[in-house]
């Protein structure tokens, strides 16, 4: 946690004037972070994970500078006395950003989910032409990862309580691999996507995009990979009744919003064809992997707790067959 110590010494490196309050952010599990208000404005201060590297927080700090010349509402990094825009304390980076203001999102207020679709487009847009090479992540919806994650867990499953579940888990595997061969996923429109895009990455002006933050896993993949993720955490409907608390999603998506994000991003990038034949599959193996991690990194539990978990995926692959366009 960052104290009011550690942000005082960070921020005497800058020329922000006299440090007068601190207050530890709410989001931020990797890096930790912290509002600094002084004499000039507020402020973000964030001390870095070491495990992320030099390379990592020089792509970022480049991506910052790329889209501060775009029109995407992202804080803008600041310059310390020494022209850097980080400093280094004790063996940690440190950095300050821009505050933006705005507030959290809420599912009361559909127009977001608009504006959601609409902020992702233009990021995706700005991004044409950066300059700066990521680290290249496997992809991250594929669905060959189903089948392999699949196989790990039917090894596991030594007495057979999950043969049921694990079978049809298989099957779909091999249905959507089928639809969406490697070859047609790497066909997809690929650009640097956000990679982390839900609640906690996103403020709102009302009914506006007012901040796309945290940029910690951009990576290049299909660029419908952020979409599918958005929609979950932005497109989210009413669990149905007897819906379980086990598994790891929250219940279905909500038709009209799903209708609101996917039009705020069309509005300003229209999906191709194949996009918008794979957009239903990748959001079967986003909810299938999802659940399939979840029993992998449970290993202790009960196996009807497991059943649950595979059940809710079930449900939720079989949903969206049920709601294609």
């Amino acid at each position: 946690m960052l104290t009011h110590y550690d942000v005082q010494r960070a921020l005497a490196l800058y020329d922000l004037g006299e440090l007068r309050s601190v207050c530890a952010a709410a989001h931020g599990l990797v890096n930790e972070t912290a509002f600094a208000e002084t004499s000039t404005g507020r402020y973000v201060i964030r001390r870095n994970q070491r495990r992320l590297g030099r390379a990592s927080l020089e792509l970022r700090h480049q991506l910052h500078a790329w889209l501060s010349t775009k029109d995407v509402p992202c804080p803008g990094l600041l310059p310390a006395r020494s022209g850097e825009t980080s400093v280094e304390l004790d063996g940690r980076i440190f950095e300050v950003a821009t505050f933006i203001e705005g507030e959290e999102y809420c599912p009361a207020q559909p127009d977001q989910s608009a504006s959601v679709g609409k902020a992702l487009a233009s990021y995706h847009g700005a991004v044409v032409g950066f300059p700066g090479t990521p680290i290249m992540q496997p992809p991250r919806y594929n669905p060959s990862i189903l089948l392999g994650l699949t196989e790990r867990l039917m090894q596991r499953d030594m007495l057979g309580d999950l043969t049921v579940q694990l079978s049809w888990y298989d099957r779909r595997a091999a249905d959507l691999r089928a639809q969406l061969s490697d070859a047609a996923y790497a066909a997809l429109p690929h650009v640097l996507i956000h990679g982390d895009v839900h609640r906690d990455n996103l403020l709102f002006c009302h009914d506006r995009v007012s901040g796309l933050l945290d940029f910690d896993q951009v990576t290049i993949d299909a660029r419908i990979v952020d979409i599918a993720d958005a929609l979950v955490a932005f497109a989210q409907g009413k669990p149905p009744q007897n819906w379980s608390p086990w598994g790891v999603y929250d219940g279905p998506l909500d038709p009209e919003r799903i209708g609101m994000l996917m039009g705020g991003y069309e509005s300003v990038s229209p999906l191709s064809p194949a996009e918008c034949a794979a957009m239903p599959l990748i959001l079967e193996v986003l909810y299938l992997q999802g659940n399939l991690r979840r029993v992998l990194t449970t290993a202790e539990a009960e196996p009807d707790y497991h059943i649950e978990v595979l059940e809710q995926g079930r449900w939720l692959a079989e949903w969206v067959q049920q709601h294609r366009p």
